[in-house]
């Protein structure tokens, strides 16, 4: 058929939350209690997070002590049981450390409630070997503070989901505001050549491909985080747009979409 639907832009809802921050932390903690994506879907491996716990295994040894920046509920963090001496998940947000330390049995994996938003971490100077966290390079000044000499700073950072998703959807998505293969534009933005006391930086684009199950699926990924009143306007405004779409354009594995990801590596002078 190919003919263009056109869908409402649901981030013009009076009650709209912007993803990532503060509010949509908060939204997510209030609802689940963990940081868990409810869509079906399925993907090629390796996965981004898959590339990324290499990253972190290539420097860790059993005597490493590491720190995980935005734990969530622990998920994560909780596979360095067994492989290092210590490992602390941090998070600002009491339902996600609840269930982690619920989840938890290890008495090397450590679970703590702190404002990761604060200037200053609870930890001493040259705490730990390695930090990592999929947060804002904010924290990589503070890193550099917690790490031991030679010590490592990692990220995994979301850069946008496309892989022709955008255009199919119209309103629904927007198109992004950025060339996600333009590494240089990316070191520029963060900022990451001026981080105090950090050197040998390097950046991985990671392209993830996604299947989604079900023409459902593309509005879950779409109000992940957001308010009841929002969900249920778009799926009353685009569910059966979408489902057109969708049967048009899936593949037997579901409709095939590019998530875009960034692994940050630094090394302490």
């Amino acid at each position: 058929m190919n003919r263009t639907v056109m869908f409402p832009d649901p981030s013009l809802h009076p009650e709209w939350i912007q993803p990532h921050s503060p509010e949509w932390y908060a939204e997510l903690n209030d609802i689940v209690g963990e940081y868990q994506y409810p869509w079906r879907s399925t993907f090629e491996e390796p996965t981004a997070e898959m590339i990324y716990e290499k990253e972190i295994m290539s420097h860790l040894t059993s005597d490493s002590r590491i720190l995980d920046v935005g734990c969530g509920h622990g998920e994560f963090t909780r596979r360095w049981n067994h492989r290092v001496k210590e490992a602390v998940g941090i998070d600002n947000r009491e339902n996600f450390i609840r269930q982690a330390r619920q989840l938890n049995g290890s008495e090397s994996v450590h679970f703590m409630l702190v404002n990761v938003e604060d200037a200053l971490l609870p930890f001493g100077d040259n705490t730990f070997d390695l930090v990592y966290t999929k947060k804002g390079p904010w924290l990589y000044e503070e890193s550099s503070r917690i790490l031991k000499p030679n010590g490592m700073m990692m990220g995994l950072y979301h850069g946008g989901t496309d892989g022709g998703l955008r255009s199919l959807f119209p309103g629904l998505f927007t198109p992004l505001s950025y060339d996600p293969y333009d590494l240089d534009d990316l070191v520029t933005r963060y900022q990451f050549q001026r981080t105090a006391g950090l050197t040998d930086f390097q950046v991985q684009l990671v392209e993830e491909v996604e299947y989604l199950t079900r023409p459902e699926d593309v509005l879950i990924k779409k109000c992940f985080g957001q308010r009841k009143e929002v969900r249920e306007y778009v799926w009353s405004a685009c569910l059966r747009g979408v489902e057109q779409v969708f049967a048009e354009h899936a593949t037997d594995k579901g409709l095939r979409v590019i998530n875009f990801h960034y692994v940050i590596k630094a090394r302490k002078s």
